[in-house]
């Protein structure tokens, strides 16, 4: 895995500009507007959108950055994708939910703070290792979904987490990756208005690109795969 070359395959395609200005509005107007949940089917596009790019980059296609031309095969393929984030992030909300539900009981008071602390140090370390192990899970799902279109490859959790535990280098060395990446992106959103629409025109793409280095790594193409560069492009 490269993450130079992640973010370097960017400049190097003639129509660069206008699909990551496409790609920066759809992430603007999906922030601004996820607290009326209207923001979600623009994040189910921008996630089709990734699932495209990813199978574009194993396919070895020579400007692997997709078109934007098929709104509606996005929407209906990041649909899919944003259920599994969905249920891989339940353990994590289960107990936000918890705590936002019994803030008024918790935050008044030496009993109430010291129990929301004690649940913290309970439950965080248990959340922290959960995290890094669905992660590079659910990384390796969407690029099996890129290839087959079925939600069912997300939840194979015994094949997914076989094939991470095999190879802990290549996922350990992602996971570092993904790190920065996330850490990059916090940067650039904290910065208003240019930064909503910076973060998300880079962080789809780059994020979407080091998927497919990593599942490359970690499993052989499949038979019939394209291995010369085509020009084709999802």
């Amino acid at each position: 895995m490269d993450l130079a070359r992640a973010v370097e395959y960017l400049s190097k395609d003639p129509e660069w500009m206008p699909k990551l200005a496409i790609t920066a509005v759809i992430g603007f107007v999906s922030l601004i507007t996820t607290p009326l949940l209207i923001g979600l089917a623009g994040w189910a596009i921008l996630l089709g959108y990734q699932v495209a790019l990813i199978r574009n980059v194993r396919d070895k296609v020579a400007y692997p950055l997709p078109r934007w031309d098929d709104y509606g095969g996005y929407l209906s393929r990041g649909s899919k994708v944003l259920t599994a984030m969905f249920v891989y992030q339940l353990p994590n909300l289960i107990p936000l939910c918890c705590g936002l539900a019994t803030m008024s009981f918790w935050r008044d008071g030496f009993f109430g703070s010291t129990l929301a602390l004690g649940l913290f140090c309970c439950i965080g370390p248990v959340l922290i290792v959960y995290n890094l192990i669905t992660a590079p899970m659910f990384a390796l799902g969407m690029a099996r979904f890129a290839e087959e279109n079925n939600i069912v490859v997300f939840f194979q959790f015994n094949d997914l987490f076989d094939s991470i535990r095999r190879n802990l280098q290549p996922t350990i060395y992602w996971l570092v990756l993904s790190v920065v990446v996330g850490a990059v992106s916090s940067i650039v959103i904290a910065i208003p208005c240019l930064g909503w629409f910076a973060a998300p025109a880079l962080t789809i793409p780059i994020s979407g690109h080091l998927t497919a280095q990593f599942a490359d790594s970690l499993e052989t193409p499949l038979p019939g795969r394209i291995t010369a560069p085509p020009q084709r492009r999802i």
